[in-house]
């Protein structure tokens, strides 16, 4: 006699397959483009306040010493920003963030030298710039960050709460998981994320 083998669907057609509580699978509300644009209007977002904060403090990001110092004939790059001022290098920093997050929206690429020549002259201070073109320049970051969050949608929200809940720049759902995880021995950090919504 030979065996036979049988599922359980077959010996009992009625029986259904249900998911241990607590193990469902949750679809996420976003798609990966929206979360990926999150990421980006996060980091212009903090880009953006970080120039704000420089230009408001009287900091000129095309001062003589800074520009004199970033283009020294012959002298490695290394020195060069040993030799930048500290405000010129948060700034630059803050330019850099900015950009490649508009740059990578854009172009969706490798990010090349005529991009970063046309977004520093379009978004930051040049030399003989006049106060209503600064002015214009800084509403343009403020107008493109306004883009990218409307881009992202609600995936904005959500990820910016998971970057306020971490101290830190996650952009995924996978940052979310883990401090999740982190907080079932972390009481602070699991009313961190209960007081934002992102405990489920």
């Amino acid at each position: 006699m030979s065996e036979q083998a049988f599922t359980i669907r077959e010996v009992v057609p009625e029986f259904e397959v249900k998911p241990i509580v607590g193990t469902e699978k949750v679809k996420d509300p976003f798609t990966g483009e929206q979360k990926k644009q999150a990421g980006f209007a996060v980091r212009m977002e903090n880009a953006v306040a970080q120039l704000e904060d420089l230009e408001n403090s009287g900091f000129n990001p095309v001062n003589v010493y800074d520009m004199v110092m970033s283009n020294l004939p012959i002298v490695p790059d290394a020195i060069e920003r040993y030799l930048n001022s500290p405000k010129f290098k948060q700034y630059e920093r803050a330019k850099i963030d900015f950009s490649t997050a508009q740059l990578r929206q854009e172009t969706g690429a490798v990010i090349n030298e005529s991009e970063i020549d046309w977004i520093d002259r379009t978004y930051f201070p040049q030399f003989g710039d006049d106060p209503e073109t600064l002015m214009n320049k800084r509403q343009a970051r403020r107008d493109a960050l306004a883009a990218m969050r409307g881009q992202a949608g609600e995936a904005y929200t959500r990820t910016k709460k998971i970057v306020q809940a971490s101290g830190g720049t996650p952009t995924s759902e996978e940052a979310l998981e883990e401090l999740r995880k982190r907080a079932k021995t972390d009481p602070e950090l699991a009313r961190k994320l209960e007081e934002r919504g992102l405990l489920e």
